[in-house]
């Protein structure tokens, strides 16, 4: 029977994951195919609509998006079988399954953000995909180091990425169409980091060296999260907005002390380094200082990309309702 032969099938097949809105024009296609009887010209029509389909409907970016899915899904399979570390095989567990939700929620166009067709959507969206190739590939070296040096750089490489996917899910949610944070949320945001940055940049020039501990990068921050939410504190402003220019401020302000702290390091004067390499040969106790000063640090960076990740959380469950009725892309 001609309808149920591979044309047919295959038009069904496409018919299924079209968005809801566009069924019936795919309905519309298999009542035609069903009038065509030669078979060639079955085959013909067929891979045709799917041509059209694919071009106007995005399909292949849908099965991008379910590739994804099931990538990052599968990474974690993976990589949680060879992790000894109970701490960070749940980081990994919650950022990967955070990713796939991603992944898979980028399709709702006023779900997470510009997920539409724009230069800002495809940047988004690359790097979203970057950062889950980017797991799945540490995920897959780690699973069979060479040495302890691979391993050790597999789970650099796995924190970063980390951190880059809560700051990735932080922006995309708090641009979103739907969020709560306003210009001013945002610019207060910003603002009030950059603010507490540069004044904790002034006390390190003005009386070096750079803090061996992070004490003060973590009252500048306080500061930087209680001025945004001061600045959006009034009769007209929201819970939810102190609430996104809080987080912002915190997140943002504590990555910009870890950048501040690794260009001092690298760049800044000798009087700026503390000397914190007791046991360095003579000659290279600043040398030595200059790298172990970062790593208390790191501590700020895993803090921010936490911030980071409680932003893009707190965006999408203090969203705004639609207005209407809403329009699902495969975007």
């Amino acid at each position: 029977m001609v309808g149920r032969d591979g044309p047919a099938r295959l038009l069904g097949a496409a018919v299924r994951v079209l968005p809801a809105g566009r069924r019936d024009w795919g309905r519309a296609m298999q009542a035609e195919l069903a009038a065509i009887e030669d078979p060639a010209d079955r085959r013909g029509f067929a891979w045709g609509c799917l041509r059209a389909a694919a071009v106007e409907f995005h399909l292949l970016r849908g099965a991008l998006h379910v590739l994804a899915v099931l990538a990052v899904a599968g990474t974690l399979v993976a990589w949680a079988a060879t992790v000894n570390e109970p701490p960070l095989a749940w980081m990994l567990s919650t950022v990967v399954s955070l990713l796939a939700v991603v992944c898979w929620a980028a399709r709702k166009a006023g779900m997470l953000g510009p997920t539409d067709d724009g230069v800002a959507a495809w940047l988004l969206r690359g790097g979203g995909y970057l950062i889950a190739v980017a797991v799945a590939a540490v995920a897959l070296a780690h699973s069979h180091p060479a040495t302890l040096e691979a391993a050790d750089a597999g789970s650099a490489v796995l924190g970063l990425s980390t951190i880059g996917a809560g700051f990735l899910v932080g922006v995309v949610s708090v641009a979103g169409r739907r969020s709560a944070a306003t210009a001013r949320v945002l610019i207060t945001g910003v603002g009030s980091a950059l603010a507490a940055t540069a004044g904790w940049l002034l006390v390190v020039l003005l009386a070096p060296p750079i803090p061996a501990t992070v004490g003060w990068a973590l009252a500048a921050t306080a500061v930087a999260a209680v001025l945004a939410v001061l600045a959006n504190a009034g009769e007209s402003s929201t819970i939810q907005a102190c609430l996104l220019a809080g987080l912002i401020a915190t997140a943002a302000t504590m990555a910009l002390i870890f950048g501040s702290v690794e260009l001092l390091a690298h760049l800044g004067p000798d009087r700026l380094i503390p000397d914190i390499t007791p046991a360095a040969l003579p000659g290279q106790h600043i040398s030595e200082s200059r790298t172990e000063i970062v790593d208390p640090y790191v501590l700020i960076l895993f803090l921010a990309g936490a911030a980071a990740t409680v932003l893009g959380l707190a965006a999408v469950a203090t969203r705004r309702p639609v207005a209407g009725s809403s329009r699902s892309v495969t975007g």
